[in-house]
């Protein structure tokens, strides 16, 4: 049990540092632009609640140029923005906002987490101490 236990908290690190990182390089890559927050859908209470934001962007130059409008879902979006022009990055039909604040917050947890999980693995590695004699 205590095996079982030990690789799923350390899966639980390593999926949290993987979600930053992804983050972080969708954020760094891809096409930059800005986007006009459509709406934002709030779902759930306290620590359930879930925001979804959709919006619109210009993809390959104006639309005077042959560009076109993009509609989409735009990660990491604030029920606050709707309405305002945020600079994101896109790839495909999904916009990610270029806030360093849940990469780092991810990243930061998981580092966390996997040491507390290293620092119990070798504390139970060592077994039961015994008594001085």
């Amino acid at each position: 049990m205590i095996v079982f236990a030990f690789i799923v908290a350390l899966l639980s690190a390593v999926v949290m540092i993987w979600a930053g990182v992804f983050f972080v390089v969708q954020q760094h890559t891809g096409l930059r632009t800005t986007a006009t927050v459509g709406d934002c859908e709030v779902t759930g209470a306290g620590r359930y609640q879930r925001t979804h934001c959709n919006g619109t962007w210009i993809v390959g130059g104006s639309l005077l140029d042959g560009g076109h409008v993009v509609y989409g879902d735009i990660e990491d979006a604030d029920p606050k923005q709707v309405g305002k022009d945020i600079p994101v990055a896109v790839h495909g039909d999904t916009a990610y906002t270029l806030e360093p604040i849940l990469p780092a917050v991810l990243i930061g947890f998981g580092l966390v987490w996997f040491g507390v999980v290293l620092l119990l693995f070798r504390v139970l590695a060592r077994g039961p101490r015994k008594p001085a004699a």
